[in-house]
């Protein structure tokens, strides 16, 4: 099995930096909310948006510390922290974008699947079935287990419609008018999606040092764009889990034009 990919290797400097402030950030958040669980899961909070910025961004190490940073905003409010969708994300993420360097398996897609399936149901939402199907299909053009992919798409999609219609499990969030909060959402996922094929064209290695292939990572960037708007518009997304995403991806524009200009500025 490698979704979980290998553990955290702490002789890294950049590591040590991200457990050492989930800690500290754990422990700050424990003071302003009087709540020790609602520490934990802050501080877990910062930990999961450095780890999803690291799928989408593998290639630059401090681009994660950076969205990290701006997930800190998460200590000014707490309301709760989503963490298994949040682990669920980064669980379709690595199954789409090959960065272990081992090979999808069958436990691997079943594996996925039954959390799609677990967090379908217990938020009553099929849109989890449809993010799993997306992450399916982009699955479906490496040619790998192509016919467990295919079972598990025809699985998903069916219990999608059976949900959807007979169920009633996917409704959209009521939007009257086009305030900041939704005009800011839509706004930087869509600039992301910008964002990421630029981004996808930087030269990255798995777990294993092998090459990334471009096709796989991008596919991976833009289900995690598609995965967080349907997710606003139909997941009933808490405020934290919202300022993790957005978070992630603030942070990785930030440093990716920053990252560019100073290089830039040495050529010149």
């Amino acid at each position: 099995m490698f979704t979980l990919g290998r553990g955290i290797d702490f002789s890294y400097k950049t590591n040590q930096i991200i457990a050492v402030s989930a800690i500290l950030v754990a422990a700050t958040g424990w003071i302003l909310t009087g709540n020790v669980l609602s520490g934990m899961y802050t501080g877990m909070g910062v930990f999961l948006t450095w780890a999803l910025s690291r799928e989408l961004d593998p290639t630059h190490d401090h681009s994660a510390l950076l969205a990290a940073a701006v997930s800190l905003l998460n200590l000014l409010y707490y309301d709760t922290v989503q963490i298994l969708v949040i682990v669920w994300l980064l669980l379709l993420m690595r199954i789409v974008n090959g960065i272990t360097g081992k090979k999808r398996t069958t436990f691997d897609i079943v594996s996925v699947f039954g959390l799609t399936l677990y967090l379908s149901l217990n938020s009553e939402n099929s849109i989890y079935l449809l993010i799993f199907l997306l992450a399916m299909v982009f699955n479906l053009k490496t040619g790998e287990k192509t016919r467990e992919l295919l079972i598990a798409s025809g699985i998903s999609f069916g219990l999608f419609l059976v949900e959807s219609i007979f169920m009633n499990y996917l409704s959209f969030n009521s939007i009257n008018e086009l305030n900041t909060v939704t005009g800011g959402v839509v706004g930087t996922v869509g600039l992301s999606f910008i964002l990421f094929w630029f981004l996808s064209k930087d030269e990255s290695k798995d777990d294993m040092g092998n090459r990334v292939n471009r096709f796989e990572r991008l596919a991976s960037q833009l289900l995690y764009s598609i995965a967080v708007l349907l997710l606003f518009l139909f997941g009933g997304v808490s405020v934290n889990n919202l300022v993790i995403y957005l978070s992630v991806i603030v942070g990785v524009t930030i440093y990716f034009i920053g990252f560019k200009i100073l290089n830039r500025n040495r050529v010149n």
